[in-house]
């Protein structure tokens, strides 16, 4: 174990520099922050690269712990109340797709905060994975991984630019279904495996050529007098329909 004593310490100054994108890029790294996070990292089978602690515990026995103090460690987190573990992990991206069970494609998803909570419903409702597709938010974000609470290490994701995206979507084997306004079937339905659920932007819902891409398009449809679902919402009622749960 090294004490560090100084927040001008390279290792701190790098770990403290991840919060910017172009340096988690950079080093291929994010951070994830609590104890209860932490376990589900090392439950499914993650290694940290540095673990800060303000105390002498290492679940993993072997990681490169950083004994920090609470000044310290409060100027590494990205939360009010600093925790007292901060791990920091290489990115982990899957190349591939199986088709197989229930996939969620998610098209120009910009919110990190919507983008945790569907991770972590994919997660809860036992999704295959997800699929980022086009400009979306970096899901090893502080705030996407915050919004996780520690789902980003139990969920695959891939990463596919948009003309990918589209010919990916046309030669699924399964069903895809995209979720639109004007779709006229509702999304209480049956749907058979593998799956595809595809989601549009929080602004824009999802593209013409997305949606034309898809093999089916339904609804969920809406009382009130809003317009739209959140997206995070509306993923969540798609994954546990599909589960059948």
């Amino acid at each position: 174990m090294l004490h560090v004593t100084s927040a001008q310490n390279p290792t701190i100054k790098l770990i403290r520099s991840l919060a910017e994108k172009k340096h988690r890029q950079e080093h291929g790294l994010f951070v994830a922050e609590g104890e209860k996070v932490l376990e589900r990292a090392r439950q499914t089978g993650w290694e940290p690269v540095y673990l800060l602690t303000t105390d002498h515990s290492d679940p993993w026995g072997a990681a490169s712990l950083l004994r920090v103090d609470e000044k310290i460690m409060g100027q590494v987190s990205a939360q009010k109340n600093p925790p007292s573990q901060i791990g920091v992990f290489r990115q982990r991206w899957t190349e591939t797709v199986k088709p197989e069970g229930i996939w969620v494609a998610l098209e120009d998803m910009r919110d990190p905060g919507n983008l945790g909570t569907i991770i972590r419903t994919a997660d809860a409702a036992g999704a295959a994975g997800v699929i980022l597709a086009g400009q979306c938010c970096d899901p090893f974000s502080p705030d996407c991984v915050r919004a996780t609470t520690g789902s980003i290490f139990g969920v695959k994701l891939v990463r596919m630019e948009q003309p990918q995206f589209l010919s990916f979507l046309r030669q699924w084997p399964g069903e895809s279904a995209g979720t639109h306004l004007k779709a006229t079937e509702t999304y209480r339905r049956t749907y058979k495996t593998p799956s595809l659920l595809v989601m549009g932007s929080e602004g824009k819902g999802l593209s013409d050529e997305a949606a034309a891409a898809c093999s089916t398009l339904v609804r969920i449809p809406m009382k009130g007098g809003a317009e739209s679902l959140n997206v995070a919402i509306a993923t969540g009622l798609m994954l546990f329909e599909a589960q059948n749960l």
